[in-house]
């Protein structure tokens, strides 16, 4: 028998990853390629995609009739329908075409656009949550943004546009001064990002740099080589400014992750993005606080709090475990009908 292939891609604002494998979609067994993410036009997204899966296919010796489907993760929001991403801060352009360019391309191969944390839930979903997790599941990214991905009840949560679980923008600071790129003040991704809580300690800085003298020594100085890594380095030596803000943060990444536990009464939620590689200071005490008072925050039963092993990775896992799914006929993509 000729063997059959899935691909996938994962598209953000600094890296596009690409891979392919085979149905089985063991972990040994796939190919991933990654690339920065060219914005020269709208269309270089698309073409940086297809010249990299033409690529993977032909040093892999696949056929373009032995592909059963691609799966496309993507930064949102989207539109599932005409195979766009619009109104992202990070693509690039106001609107960036994504179904149409490539389906020219490989017109033969079925093609399943979805939102990378949605994508990501579903990789959570295949490669890592438990029997008794897999069911009611959360995703959450904290990054240059913040992200979800809802399974509720043994089903993909997509909403009428696809668009659901976009937790970033949640209110967690009612009356706040902070303000999100999409234009709302006091959303979560305003808050505790990676963006914002370089955004806040510049702010701070602004007002008084008496409790900074560790972060300013730690960058020479130079404000502009601040960032969410640089503040995490400085709290740690004891820098008061910069741990107040980390405070402030995950108080408020407190109240994000109660919301959704009160929302959607979830067995488990993942975190990833690159914030968790500071997760002594941000994930360890939501943990506790999870563990040990609860109800300060949610009302339901605590859910597990864990981070993907997967990390950068887990979105392209889970663009390969849609196709799958889809092949396979997963009653947990039955949402699925873009």
């Amino acid at each position: 028998m000729v063997e059959q292939y899935i691909a996938g891609s994962d598209v953000g604002g600094t890296w596009i990853r690409v891979a392919v494998s085979p149905l089985s979609l063991e972990k040994e067994s796939i190919q991933i390629k990654e690339v920065k993410t060219e914005k020269k036009n709208k269309f270089s997204i698309s073409s940086q995609i297809c010249q990299i899966l033409t690529e993977l296919i032909s040093e892999n010796d696949i056929k373009r009739n032995q592909l059963l489907g691609f799966g496309l993760a993507s930064a949102g929001p989207l539109d599932l329908k005409k195979g766009t991403s619009f109104n992202s801060p990070n693509l690039g352009f106001k609107e960036v075409p994504l179904k149409e360019p490539i389906k020219k391309e490989f017109p033969e191969i079925p093609f399943y656009l979805i939102n990378d944390c949605l994508a990501a839930v579903l990789g959570i979903h295949y490669f890592e949550a438990s029997e008794e997790e897999k069911d009611n599941l959360v995703y959450i990214t904290m990054s240059t943004g913040i992200g979800g991905g809802v399974i509720c009840n043994g089903y993909l949560v997509l909403g009428k546009d696809g668009n659901a679980a976009e937790i970033g923008h949640s209110k967690v600071a009612a009356k706040s001064n902070y303000k999100c790129g999409c234009g709302a003040y006091g959303c979560w991704e305003a808050i505790s990002s990676g963006t914002a809580v370089r955004k806040r300690t510049l702010d701070a800085l602004k007002k008084s740099e008496s409790n900074a003298e560790v972060l300013l020594k730690l960058v020479n100085r130079d404000k502009s080589e601040i960032g969410a890594k640089e503040v995490f380095e400085a709290a740690r030596k004891g820098d008061i400014l910069s741990r107040e803000i980390i405070d402030e943060s995950v108080f408020y990444n407190k109240v994000g992750v109660g919301l959704i536990n009160d929302y959607f009464d979830c067995k488990a939620i993942y975190f990833g993005g690159a914030m968790m590689n500071d997760q002594d200071l941000l994930f360890i005490p939501l943990k506790e606080e999870f563990q040990t008072e609860t109800i300060e925050f949610t009302i339901n039963k605590p859910p597990e709090l864990k981070i993907t092993q997967y990390r950068s990775e887990i979105g392209i896992m889970g663009a390969l475990a849609l196709v799958k799914y889809k092949v396979e006929n997963n009653p947990v993509v039955s949402t699925y009908t873009f």
